[in-house]
């Protein structure tokens, strides 16, 4: 039985996205390639709302991880003094990696489920002295989406950069570099809707003068050899650094046209739409979400019921056909799991998962009205349509 995979990524992925993987592989050095390569470049700053006379998109075999290293290393140097946003797991990342470069942190924590107050931020960058700042637009691990446009007002006017971990909200949040943000990255797994295997970004003009004045970090992750990688590309020349991961970038390609073909705007009203009906169905079961009211269109973190045991919720869930994500944080570990619900999700996967949901619910003895999540979905569903 095919499973519907409904995970913070990888996500479903469509056909002829999956049919690039098999495609024969042919020269990163070809003509064919970087002209494909060239025109996701051009897709991507369009979608993180740049272009490429103010900014440096970039595609770099890697996760997601390394997307987040290069976006730090090339624009501190050792102890740096910077600021960490922290809405959870990956929050505690940027810790764990700032780490290794500079003791010289300091981060704003809010409580389990909320989004930063920008009014904290402002008091921070106006008293200290940060080099840089690091946000987690959407955290994969709470669904806490922070208002990175409000962050951005605060610190474009500042020299402090900042930094923006939009891999759980590019391409399917509303996010725009012109905003004020300096450096923002992704990967391909999730709402850019291609296969695990690809960091992505996008570096202003005001980041990348401020990499040029500082030493290497790093080698791989050194976004001084993407840019001649990046700009050879955009120029229609190529440029080598490292061997391109060609079939996914084919992918991505592909997926970036469909993004670009179906408009942003549409694209994020269709995620706002999901996710909303998806919260209807949950909270007419009675569930809580751990964000609190700061609620992301791609993700959603949901507390279990009392009694109910995660493991066993999830295999009910997946004898039905779908597959749901356990939780990262380590203190409320065993009591929610996470929805994605971001790429090409229409009602359809929406219904579906809110019936798992419900059996697996009951499976567990959490007894409630037949169809009541399934009917509140659907009616957000109509209600918006």
């Amino acid at each position: 039985m095919k499973k519907l995979l409904m995970i913070p990524g990888p996500i479903e992925y469509d056909s002829d996205v999956l049919n690039a993987l098999s495609l024969p592989t042919i020269s990163h050095s070809s003509k064919e390639f970087i002209s494909v390569y060239r025109d996701a470049l051009l897709n991507l700053s369009a979608i993180f709302g740049s272009s490429t006379s103010d900014s440096l998109p970039f595609i770099i075999s890697g996760s997601g991880t390394l997307g987040m290293e290069a976006s730090v290393v090339n624009f501190i140097k050792r102890d740096s003094k910077v600021l960490v946003v922290n809405t959870g797991y990956f929050g505690d990342r940027f810790v764990d990696l700032l780490s290794r470069f500079t003791s010289n942190f300091e981060q704003i924590k809010p409580a389990l489920g909320e989004a930063v107050d920008p009014s904290l931020v402002r008091e921070k960058i106006d008293t200290n002295e940060y080099e840089l700042i690091t946000v987690t637009h959407v955290d994969t691990s709470t669904g806490v989406r922070n208002d990175v446009k409000r962050i951005a007002e605060i610190t474009r006017n500042s020299d402090t950069l900042l930094v923006v971990d939009a891999v759980c909200s590019a391409g399917g949040e509303n996010l725009d570099m012109k905003w004020g943000i300096d450096v923002a990255f992704s990967a391909s797994q999730k709402a850019l809707g291609a296969p695990p295997g690809l960091a992505v970004g996008v570096a202003s003009n005001r980041a990348i003068s401020r990499m040029e004045k500082l030493p290497p970090l790093s080698f791989f992750s050194d976004l001084r050899k993407w840019k001649v990688v990046s700009t050879g590309v955009l120029d229609s020349k190529g440029g080598y650094f490292g061997t391109p991961n060609v079939n996914l970038v084919l992918a991505l390609g592909i997926s970036l046209s469909k993004i670009m073909k179906e408009g942003m705007e549409v694209r994020i009203r269709r995620h706002e739409l999901m996710s909303a009906s998806i919260r209807a169905g949950l909270e007419s079961m009675g569930l809580e979400m751990i964000a609190k009211k700061a609620y992301a269109n791609t993700v959603s973190a949901v507390y279990l019921p009392q009694g109910v045991d995660l493991k066993k919720f999830l295999e009910h869930a997946e004898d039905r056909g779908v597959v749901f994500a356990s939780g990262l944080i380590k203190e409320i570990g065993g009591r929610y799991f996470r929805i994605g619900h971001m790429g090409n999700i229409g009602p359809s996967e929406v219904m579906i998962s809110i019936g798992a949901i419900e059996k697996a619910l009951e499976a567990n003895g959490h007894l409630m009205r037949p169809g009541i999540g399934l009917s509140a979905a659907q009616s957000n569903l109509f209600k918006s349509s």
